[in-house]
């Protein structure tokens, strides 16, 4: 192919090609859904068996449930339509990004390695076998940035509204989203390329279009008869005992846990620095977490890049994106502080963020070789990292879950449908058709879970430390009677009692 022809060649809707094939086998491979997966099915259900009002109480913030519900309305059963929903956000975030990395720079081979870094970028194909919101809230963010940064660049009205547009999307599938709404804009008062006058002006009119979008959104809500703030209470509701225990912690705890960390001697003389140092292991928590999320290869990269000063890209184009990864960072950050815990998928917008410069990176690395006499052993590196990355993004080398399914059939056949079912496994209640409240399994059954059984009922239990103390209790184990267990009898990952 001539280099012409390579040029007018949209890289971008390639890798959205490939990207909604990758969905499309993760559709046909038989995955056992994440836990979060059953909730946002069950307020789905909820959606169209008893209304959208019985939804949002069953779960606040429940867009993305309603959206796999709409779905379901074309004869997708609601499995199908969760996958489908998130296989089209990845195709916008595939989109999105590419479309920041051309405007940072627009040449032909970053443009390309930016299609294989976003496609085979391991820590984000982690989560594309799972239903969540969070997919959504990547994409919708991502393609909201690519917005602004083209406002920020030539002021154009409707670049401002589909940015704030999609914040406001952004919101209903994760609250904290609105933050960025508000925030992001100030980065057009750092602007160096007009007078201050004008900077303030295109500043003026971003955040007055943020708080109308808003004002807008909350009436609308108004209207149906729908309380944004009882959204919200609802929603924090769920962090109510992690705040209440952040503000309100009594001196008793705060002296037990201060001998805990310091020991009896020396918590009388570090207690009074416990709070600093929890923050500081806080924080430490935080950076290893977005260390696991950017990923040792990319990071590395960025890194090498970073001391090479590859990464030395316009000011004003980057001020958007650095306002954007100081604004994720505080939530997260928060996040931690009042929860004491938080996932990778908590800090990915952060790290796809930084993912941004590794096409960059790995441009000049290119370049480099190129000019060399090494140009076969660059390529073989970066055929050899890009291996790395698709190899980590979509070989498992977890045990197989397939057990799950055969347990459930066995359920089905070997037992009396009429008998009740206990359990710690989401596809198991979901799918056994025998706990109503499938999405409020707990992890840890207690002794309460098994006495209260009826007598027949079947105990199904996912085998873990805690479960094997607890079904060796004594007055816990003589309820049980052994049935079986998978994947078998020497491997107990699943043992399924009757109640005595």
């Amino acid at each position: 192919m001539s280099r012409y022809n390579w040029q007018r060649i949209d890289i971008r809707l390639i890798a959205v090609g490939a990207s909604l094939l990758v969905s499309l086998i993760s559709l046909l491979i038989n995955n056992i859904p994440n836990d979060d997966a059953y909730a946002y099915i069950r307020t789905a259900d909820i959606a169209l068996n008893e209304g959208i009002s019985a939804a949002i109480q069953h779960y606040a913030w429940a867009s993305y449930s309603l959206t796999i519900a709409a779905i379901s309305l074309l004869g997708f059963d609601l499995f199908a339509s969760a996958y489908l929903i998130n296989s089209l956000f990845y195709a916008l975030l595939v989109y999105s990004f590419l479309s920041i990395v051309r405007l940072i720079d627009n040449t032909a081979l970053v443009s390309v390695l930016a299609a294989f870094c976003i496609l085979l970028y391991p820590q984000l194909n982690e989560f594309r076998f799972d239903i969540i919101r969070d997919v959504g809230y990547w994409a919708l963010c991502l393609f909201a940035l690519w917005q602004f940064l083209l406002y920020y660049e030539q002021q154009r009205n409707r670049n401002l509204i589909a940015f704030g547009v999609g914040l406001l999307i952004a919101t209903s599938f994760r609250p904290e989203a609105v933050v960025y709404l508000i925030v992001i804009p100030f980065a057009l008062l750092f602007d160096r390329r007009h007078e201050t006058s004008n900077s303030r002006r295109h500043f003026a009119r971003a955040i007055g279009m943020s708080i109308s979008i808003l004002g807008f959104s909350f009436l609308v809500l108004a209207l149906m008869g729908i309380s944004f703030a009882g959204m919200l209470i609802d929603f924090l509701s769920v962090y109510e005992p992690f705040i209440e225990t952040t503000l309100n912690s009594s001196e008793a705890n705060s002296s037990a846990m201060s001998t805990a960390v310091f020991g009896e001697y020396a918590s009388s003389y570090s207690g009074p620095y416990l709070n600093l140092f929890l923050i500081t292991g806080i924080l430490a928590i935080l950076i290893a977490k977005l260390f696991s999320g950017i990923g040792g290869p990319f990071f590395w990269l960025l890194t090498y890049g970073a001391y090479k000063r590859f990464l030395d890209l316009e000011r004003n184009l980057c001020a958007p994106i650095v306002f954007f990864l100081l604004a994720n960072f505080f939530i997260v950050f928060i996040f931690i502080l009042v929860t004491r815990y938080t996932s990778s998928r908590y800090a990915m917008l952060f790290c796809l963020l930084l993912a941004l410069f590794v096409p960059i990176v790995l441009a000049n690395i290119v370049k480099q070789f190129s000019r060399s006499s090494l140009k076969n052993i660059g390529m073989r590196i970066l055929i050899l990292f890009f291996g790395y990355c698709a190899f980590d993004s979509f070989i498992s080398f977890g045990e197989s879950k397939a057990f799950v399914y055969n347990s459930i059939d066995w359920i089905n056949t070997e037992s009396n449908s009429s008998n009740g079912l206990v359990t710690n496994n989401h596809t198991i209640a979901y799918y056994s058709g025998r706990v109503e409240d499938y999405d409020q399994v707990e992890r840890f059954l207690n002794e309460t879970d098994i006495t209260s059984a009826r007598p027949g009922d079947l105990i199904v239990i996912e085998m873990h430390y805690e479960m094997r103390e607890l079904v060796a209790r004594e007055g816990v184990k003589d309820l049980l009677e052994f049935q079986t267990a998978f994947p078998n009898l020497d491997n107990q990952q699943l043992a399924i009692y009757k109640k005595n």
